[in-house]
């Protein structure tokens, strides 16, 4: 897959949170606290309003299965000149169609390439998960560091400098 350093936005749907949400990857479904169903409707809400935040001021990113299914979801929006925040949700269909390691790379290749295009930026990432050593060391992977100095409650901070 081939990127240029302009922005990428591909359009995010109701449907596809709700997919996710509703068939959620080990990771997303405790972060998300879905094993409550109660949360799915608050998650979605939420997530919503974050992605209508990232067409306004910000990038998304869907990858697919073949059928058009959602496997995962990124959207990142700026909230103040430097920071943006983020969000990556995935189905458990991300693994069953083998494609994590795929959606990892290019993952990784997106947050480089968008980093370029919002320089100086800081991309801030929370998250909380009962394997947290799994998930910190995934996400060391894709360039993101812990900065336990912004930890809020449980949630678990990490931030991704842009490269200039």
């Amino acid at each position: 897959m081939e990127l240029s350093v302009s922005r990428i936005q591909e359009e995010v749907t109701e449907e596809d949170l709700w997919f996710v949400i509703k068939n959620p990857w080990k990771f997303t479904y405790y972060e998300w606290k879905l094993y409550n169903i109660h949360n799915e409707k608050i998650a979605l809400e939420l997530l919503l309003e974050q992605v209508k935040l990232a067409r306004k001021d910000g990038y998304s990113k869907t990858w697919r299965t073949q059928d058009n299914l959602p496997l995962a979801i990124l959207a990142a929006y700026k909230v103040e000149d430097t920071k943006l925040d983020c969000f990556f949700i995935a189905s458990k269909h991300m693994e069953e169609h083998r494609q994590s390691l795929k959606v990892s790379f290019e993952l990784r290749k997106i947050l480089e390439v968008q980093s370029y295009s919002y320089k100086g930026c800081t991309l801030r990432l929370y998250s909380e998960s009962k394997e947290i050593e799994s998930q910190t060391t995934w996400l060391r992977f894709l360039g993101f560091k812990y900065k336990p100095e912004g930890n809020l409650g449980n949630y678990r901070h990490f931030e991704y400098q842009s490269k200039v």
